[in-house]
């Protein structure tokens, strides 16, 4: 049996003390590294990073004002307004990339493939909310076989209201977004006055129960924006996520027709932008009012922001007034 004198004893503890040592210094590295990785993700201070996030929000925006303008003014077939959209989207991209260059920036937006086609409707005179039938109907279908995407969005977005004169609590005007394969449905009443003390109520019925706002008004009309959940520009509750679910056709299956009660009794005029739907019989074309023309529902975009730092690219997906996945 071999034998250890206590100066190669001394050497073994040593050398297993430095081996020792190094695990652990190596140990704190790979501690301290994840720590540092992890502040750096939440708190997204890559350099130019908060610059690129904030001018895509800014692209964003433009873009859409870019294609309501096109859906408004370059309605006369699918080709027109894609090429409306298109050169918005390419004035975007030029008076952007102007604005940065002097910092040293490039930034690039184009559009990319084709956008997703629906169907304006629109009441652009101020009377009551009847179709435009020879003989106009009270009680009517406004949007037929409305289909959402596989992403769950409601597929009806800028749905907005501006009425003049509101009915009695006896004669509500109603809105119902209801399920074609079920019963389930969405309603919305509204009902009140405008004008100097007048208030404007909304009570919305879904599958999950019911909710109502009132909001007091000063102005002769009442602005009423139902896909995003605000009264004269306050949010409504009963419009809005939160305990209580009131998103526009929430609770509603995956198609659906949007159908109005009681027109004769609300005055003003309204528009709406629905995805993938069957324009309803009783709406005509432009000028008669209501009417329905093509529209473009949704468009995607690729964004490019480029730094000597940094170098952020995207596919944004833009559909204004679109709220939430319902």
């Amino acid at each position: 049996m071999a034998h250890l004198n206590d100066d190669e004893g001394g050497q073994i503890i040593l050398i297993a003390a430095l081996a020792l040592a190094v695990t652990f210094i190596g140990l704190a590295l790979v501690v301290n590294s994840a720590i540092y990785t992890q502040n750096l993700a939440s708190r997204g201070e890559v350099a130019g990073s908060n610059d690129a996030l904030e001018m895509r929000a800014m692209v964003e925006s433009n873009v859409g004002q870019g294609i309501t303008a096109a859906n408004r003014y370059n309605h006369s077939n699918q080709t027109t307004l894609k090429t409306g959209t298109r050169e918005s989207i390419q004035t975007v991209s030029t008076q952007t990339e102007r604005q940065r260059v002097t910092s040293g920036t490039l930034v690039n937006v184009t559009l990319t493939g084709s956008p997703t086609y629906g169907t304006r409707i629109v009441q652009n005179d101020t009377s009551v909310f009847n179709s435009s039938e020879a003989t106009p109907s009270t009680d009517w279908m406004v949007g037929e076989r409305i289909k959402r995407p596989s992403d769950g969005t409601n597929a009806t977005r800028r749905f907005v209201i501006n009425a003049t004169e509101l009915p009695s609590s006896g004669n509500k005007f109603v809105v119902t977004a209801n399920d074609t394969g079920s019963n389930s449905k969405w309603t919305m009443r509204i009902w009140g006055s405008v004008g100097p003390s007048g208030t404007v109520n909304v009570t919305v019925d879904t599958p999950a129960g019911t909710q109502e706002c009132g909001v007091s008004i000063e102005e002769p009309y009442a602005h009423i924006d139902v896909t995003g959940g605000t009264v004269q520009g306050k949010p409504c509750l009963a419009l809005q996520r939160g305990d209580f679910d009131g998103r526009f056709a929430h609770g509603v299956g995956d198609e659906y027709n949007i159908t109005y009660k009681r027109g004769d009794q609300i005055k003003g005029n309204y528009s709406m932008v629905v995805r993938d739907s069957t324009p309803a019989n009783p709406l005509d074309t432009a000028p008669k009012s209501p009417f329905s023309t093509i529209a473009i529902y949704n468009a995607t975009v690729r964004y490019r922001y480029d730094t000597s730092n940094l170098r952020y690219e995207a596919k944004i997906r833009v559909a204004p007034g679109e709220p939430d996945a319902s």
